[in-house]
């Protein structure tokens, strides 16, 4: 897995098997979780932990839970410290759903039905499966809401090969869904005897995150005074019955890309403004013994970089980047940069205490912040530690390998207690770190390229890996690269 973020440790036993059940339910809104994906990730991984407990022959006392991405998209891993199950992938292919309900003996065929690609292997007394999950684009989401029910299924019956549908006959029932959820269009009844439609639309407009949410109205209402109340009433749309399909999916469409214009031409002038007030991005520093160099193209990301000098000497190196794109990724990631900074005016504060902190304040906070974060620690005679929340795995090269680092704990935040344990290491003369962020690689890195990048300099490191996958490369992109100098001039 390139990059965690989710990871959680069990003990593995009956009674466990409930909190392994529900490790994702609170943390699915954070991770962008769609409740399809949520449904499957819980189902498989409480029917593969009911099976290590029965059919290994030495069953694990511990397994550890790992949600994140690679090259190809997203992937859960499961880890565990039992004796190996050679019959697994024979048992799982040979698994089918049965014709007839069956109370039990479905576990695997479950697995199978749910995530098909995966892949099973041993190392150092640990095994690890890892299921590929496919990354279909998701269709946009349309909340219609009408007291008819004729008109609900006539008008899921134009849509539902388009967009993805949520339908309530009762507005006040549709308020209640939209506290804890995200359409990216409302198409709603005019005229409903509990609630009218622009009453509805202007209960749903107080909320803070649908204050610009669009609203299409449906009405067998010609009389001119409707009209004319709809149209002051500033709505997207009004549409009268009887309605065609053709003509309701153009309408649809030309709302949503007019949304989508307006909100992009918000985020530019927002830019423009915030611009102003982000510190010059770091390219180039020395620091005593240690060469640190950046490339950054990040202009509309959440990506930030920060060097300190703490009071024992040593050097810290943080790079940061807040998921998401366009100006709110950015604003944030500048809100984190300058938290960041006040922390670090503690001039007794150490890595670990620094990444515990942030670690605790995102978790009381229950923010919906995904703050992905690297702390590079550079100490005295080549030593160095990295504390990984998130990041992709950076890649550690020598004049002998190059290999990534898969030491990490997972995103800040999701948890009351995160393992900081860093990946150690010091770098002799000629050895490199290179940290980036995830825009820089987009397909699995090349074994051949990696084993090249031996033969080179830290500085021709940087430039090769900073052109690796340059055409596939749209938006944010930040490479951080960290060497150790024996003498310095």
């Amino acid at each position: 897995m390139d990059q965690v973020l989710l990871q959680r440790r069990f003990q593995l036993n009956y009674s466990t098997l409930s909190h392994i059940r529900s490790l994702f339910t609170d943390k699915a809104a954070a991770l962008d979780i769609n409740p399809t994906r949520l449904q499957q990730l819980q189902l498989v991984c409480s029917e593969y932990s009911t099976n290590l407990l029965k059919h290994p022959p030495q069953p694990p006392s511990t397994i550890t839970i790992r949600y994140g991405r690679n090259k190809q998209g997203d992937c859960l891993e499961i880890h565990d410290n039992g004796s190996p199950w050679e019959e697994l992938n024979a048992m799982i292919n040979a698994a089918d759903l049965p014709n007839m309900l069956s109370e039990s003996g479905m576990g695997l065929a479950i697995i199978k039905a749910t995530f098909a690609n995966f892949d099973y292997r041993t190392s150092n007394d640990t095994n690890i499966i890892t299921f590929y999950l496919s990354n279909q684009k998701q269709k946009q989401h349309l909340l219609i809401v009408d007291d008819s029910q004729s008109q609900l299924k006539l008008l899921a019956h134009f849509l539902e090969d388009n967009y993805q549908l949520t339908i309530f006959s009762q507005a006040t029932e549709a308020i209640e869904w939209l506290t804890h959820n995200h359409c990216d269009l409302v198409l709603t009844d005019f005229h409903m005897p509990i609630m009218s439609g622009i009453t509805f639309r202007d209960h749903v407009k107080q909320q803070r995150r649908h204050a610009i949410l669009p609203f299409v109205f449906i009405s067998g209402d010609s009389l001119a005074d409707s009209i004319e109340l709809a149209g002051q009433s500033a709505i997207d749309d009004y549409l009268l019955k009887p309605i065609n399909k053709p003509h309701l999916l153009g309408v649809i469409q030309r709302v949503l890309e007019r949304h989508l214009h307006l909100t992009t031409q918000y985020q530019l002038q927002f830019e423009q403004q915030l611009a102003l007030c982000l510190p010059l991005p770091i390219r180039q520093t020395e620091v005593t013994h240690w060469h640190i160099e950046i490339s950054q193209q990040a202009e509309s990301s959440g990506d930030f970089v920060m060097q300190h000098s703490l009071a024992d000497g040593t050097t810290l190196v943080i790079l940061g980047d807040h998921m998401g794109h366009g100006a709110i990724a950015k604003a944030n990631g500048a809100v984190w940069l300058g938290y960041i900074s006040g922390l670090l005016e503690n001039d007794d504060i150490s890595p670990a205490q620094l990444y515990q902190h942030l670690n605790t304040r995102l978790y009381l906070s229950q923010s919906q912040h995904l703050l992905c974060l690297m702390l590079i620690h550079l100490q005295k005679d080549g030593q160095v530690a990295c504390f990984n929340a998130g990041m992709p795995a950076p890649l550690y090269c020598s004049q002998k390998q190059s290999d990534e680092i898969q030491q990490t704990s997972g995103l800040l935040g999701l948890f009351d207690e995160i393992d900081d344990e860093p990946w150690l290491n010091t770098l002799s003369s000629g050895a490199s770190i290179h940290c980036y962020s995830d825009g820089l690689a987009e397909s699995e890195w090349n074994k051949k390229a990696l084993r090249l990048l031996t033969d080179l300099t830290p500085e021709q490191r940087h430039q090769e890996l900073w052109q690796y996958n340059a055409p596939m490369t749209a938006d944010d992109k930040t490479l951080v690269s960290i060497s150790y100098c024996h003498s310095h001039h």
